[in-house]
């Protein structure tokens, strides 16, 4: 009788941690960010140029991003600022930004702060009394960037993001500079 019921026993235990196991990998697989997941975020913001003469101006970025691992992502993203000459308001430079970021996350529960760096192209072209003016120009950059998501939800955060810019002169133009933003990011 007493072999019966550890046989019973032994029996019932590894069946329990066979069912336990594919629930625990789906639960770990469920949390945001996971391997293999994705996310696509907006955010909205203000851009100080480097260049003299030029004062901040809004900026607008929006952006997928793919889990290579839980910690680490590849952002591609487009991104929009209009900086503006200080002595027309009317005039400035707007750029556009199309690249690519890795991005590394650390785990903080409902917080996740993170760092990151890639590199882009620039599509800049000034603005004269709200019409373009003369040749655009693309010039190659690098960015670096930081910031903090805080999850609402499983699979919803609000995130903040401070980054700078360095980008080739264009024409005796420096359209360099640092980008303060806040916004949006939903998992799937």
């Amino acid at each position: 009788m007493t072999h019966l019921n550890i046989r019973s026993l032994a029996l019932v235990s590894t069946l329990a941690l066979c069912i336990a196991a594919p629930a625990q990998a789906q639960r770990r697989e469920a949390r945001n960010p996971h391997q293999g997941g994705s996310a696509v975020l907006g955010e909205v913001g203000l851009f100080l140029p480097t260049q003299d003469g030029m004062t901040t101006g809004p900026a607008v970025d929006g952006a997928y991003e793919y889990y290579l691992t839980a910690r680490n992502s590849l952002r591609l993203g487009v991104g929009w600022a209009n900086p503006k000459v200080d002595r027309e308001h009317s005039d400035g430079t707007r750029q556009i930004r199309l690249g690519g970021d890795l991005i590394h996350n650390w785990e903080g529960g409902a917080v996740h702060p993170f760092v990151g760096a890639g590199v882009g192209s620039y599509f800049l072209q000034p603005i004269d009394n709200g019409n373009n003016f003369g040749s655009s120009s693309t010039k190659f950059g690098a960015r670096l960037l930081g910031g903090v998501e805080y999850f609402t939800s499983r699979s919803f955060s609000i995130k903040g993001e401070g980054r700078y810019d360095a980008v080739m002169k264009a024409n005796g133009y420096n359209p360099s500079g640092v980008t303060f933003s806040i916004g949006v990011k939903s998992y799937f």
